[in-house]
């Protein structure tokens, strides 16, 4: 049997290597960093996002739960928003969601995927980047490229994206035991920013779909510090694609290669929530590679939330700013106690309508 070769070891793609090893292939996954767990520009980081656990496991066909990842995922033990300076309580329960730790280190989810894929015979070559469309176009037919938020990878496969605006900031502290996530929203940013912590790491991001500078910094710092109390001394400012160019991005395909992850679409359109598209969009991957047709049907399946999360906020940014900002204090105090509310958020996920009905009769 040939080998198959799948370009970036992130979440998408190393679902994808686990999998084609499984059913007896050889496989090869080329990542282009030195380490497991993407840009050290962006991890290591706690990440929160929801997840029915059960349904994810029996889905990919992994073993995902925080007593075989480890520290590497936890259910929140807080969550809360802050919407124009006002501190509501957010019960993350309501939308299953979990807290992840993202990155090269032992306790990260990104390791467990690694140690899996290795023990499953997977080959993973650091140092090789394969970013230029000559690099992808000279590999072999149903290649999976899972390149993640990469602006390379995106115009390799010419693959349409937006580019966002971010500054993070990341501190050890002593407390290795608690986690939580705070969503902040405010005049600093037009898309939102948030404070998490997990595994000792305490971590702060801010970004939007447009430009920002210092002074978007300098008050989303001050009202971390005016409702938390936290203080960060070092913050890194970059850029990054996603996929929120056109309401057309979501594709499997780009010419006989195979995309997943970020890259091909699976990105919640409104938040730029990815976790669970990546992992679910890796097993659908390793689908494409044995039957497209089902594989297309899952795609979209795990894509179908796209479009209207995409013109939720095409509307949104129409709404005056004063009008918006009630109407948002007024959702995040409310929703959280609404089935109908908290069934939309969760299955606005990319991947979670699959989790949800199980794999077809024979997939």
């Amino acid at each position: 049997m040939s080998e198959n070769i799948i370009v970036g070891a992130g979440f998408a793609g190393l679902v994808a290597a686990i999998n084609l090893a499984r059913s007896g292939r050889d496989v090869v996954v080329l990542e282009k960093e030195s380490r497991i767990g993407g840009s050290p520009l962006f991890h290591p980081s706690p990440e929160g996002t929801p997840i029915d656990i059960k349904a994810l496991e029996a889905y990919i066909g992994i073993d995902l739960s925080p007593a075989a990842a480890g520290p590497g995922i936890a259910r929140f033990q807080s969550g809360n928003a802050v919407a124009w300076g006002t501190m509501l309580p957010a019960d993350m329960d309501a939308i299953s969601s979990w807290v992840i730790e993202r990155g090269p280190r032992s306790t990260s989810l990104d390791t467990h995927l690694y140690n899996i894929a290795v023990a499953e015979g997977v080959k993973v070559e650091f140092n090789q980047p394969m970013w230029s469309n000559d690099d992808i176009a000279k590999l072999p037919p149903d290649t999976i490229i899972a390149t993640g938020l990469n602006f390379d990878g995106f115009d390799s496969v010419h693959q349409p994206y937006k580019t966002s605006f971010h500054f993070v900031a990341r501190q050890m502290i002593p407390d290795t035991t608690t986690n939580h996530v705070t969503i902040y929203h405010g005049d600093f940013t037009t898309d939102y920013a948030y404070t998490s912590s997990i595994n000792g790491i305490q971590f702060a991001h801010v970004f939007q779909r447009d430009p920002i500078g210092h002074d978007t910094l300098k008050a989303f710092e001050e009202q971390c510090f005016i409702s938390e109390g936290i203080e960060f001394k070092t913050w890194e400012h970059f850029t990054f694609p996603v996929p929120a160019k056109s309401i057309h991005t979501p594709r499997l395909f780009a010419g006989d290669k195979i995309l997943a992850g970020t890259l091909a679409g699976c990105m919640e359109s409104f938040m730029f929530f990815g976790m669970l598209g990546g992992l679910v969009s890796g097993k659908i991957a390793a689908l494409a590679v044995e039957d497209k047709a089902v594989a297309m049907d899952e795609f979209k399946l795990a894509t179908s939330s796209f479009a209207p999360a995409y013109m939720l906020k095409k509307m949104t940014s129409l709404i005056p700013p004063v009008l918006f900002k009630y109407n948002l204090r007024f959702a995040l105090a409310h929703a959280f106690d609404i089935p109908l509310a908290t069934k939309i958020v969760r299955e606005a996920m990319p991947g979670w309508k699959n989790c949800a009905r199980g794999l077809p009769a024979g997939a």
